[in-house]
């Protein structure tokens, strides 16, 4: 069945790291664009190819709005992000589909929370803690690792921090591979970090996306431990 698309217009774009770009998209033929946090949609593009849409993770938390925020990685050899990376400007119109996918939190937060995520894909974990934060969902506690390369490649740095501070149910865990002189935090990968914190295999839920590697190996370590499937959700890229 064919999809229908809304317009959606680009109101900013926001360099969020050497690799990473910020878009917000609103939707001027609605009055709000319905999605839940966790969700994503495509992004149908003019560029020569046989799928000329790409899926994006939703950013931003639901809030009533016409407005979505998106984070892309730009990829070298992609036709797509080289065509919102290179062409995108503010006020440039982009065909948009409905929120889409399974993604999400359940209703009852019972269970502690962690997140896994590589790159980018702390994007629809971020629309998911700020709408447990902001909203003040009851929950047992939520945990974000988080794994990239560099300092220069965290994303949402500064809100994280801040959030970190402000909620005492949220623990923030950024963690570098390739960490410099001057990096006081975790070093390494992502792996090592919650088998640390769920050494004593708690009950928790584990949600975790990013690279295909990292989330095979996520869900291998953490049925090791003693987590069921039932327990451990994901979403990956190549």
């Amino acid at each position: 069945m064919a999809l229908d698309y809304y317009k959606a217009v680009v109101t900013d774009i926001i360099d969020e790291s050497p690799t990473v770009k910020r878009f917000f998209l609103e939707f001027p033929e609605l009055d709000v664009f319905e999605y839940q946090a966790g969700q994503y949609v495509k992004v149908d593009m003019p560029i020569d190819d046989k799928k000329t849409y790409r899926q994006y993770s939703i950013a931003s938390e639901p809030v009533g709005e016409n407005k979505i925020e998106l984070l892309i990685v730009l990829n070298p050899v992609g036709k797509g992000t080289a065509y919102l990376f290179n062409e995108v400007k503010i006020g440039t119109e982009l065909k948009v589909s409905k929120a889409l996918g399974r993604f999400v939190l359940p209703k009852d937060l019972d269970k502690e929370i962690c997140f896994v995520c590589t790159g980018v894909g702390l994007a629809p974990f971020r629309s998911m803690y700020l709408d447990v934060l902001n909203k003040a969902k009851d929950n047992q506690g939520i945990h974000l690792v988080f794994g990239t390369r560099t300092e220069d490649d965290l994303l949402y740095e500064e809100e994280l921090i801040e959030l970190d501070k402000k909620f005492e149910n949220f623990h923030y865990y950024p963690t570098l591979s390739r960490s410099g002189d001057t990096w006081k935090g975790n070093k390494g990968y992502v792996h090592d970090i919650y088998k640390d914190i769920f050494k004593d295999q708690r009950n928790a839920k584990f949600y975790l996306c990013g690279w295909d590697i990292m989330v095979s190996e996520a869900k291998k370590n953490l049925k090791e431990m003693g987590y069921e499937r039932k327990d451990i959700l994901f979403e990956k890229y190549d």
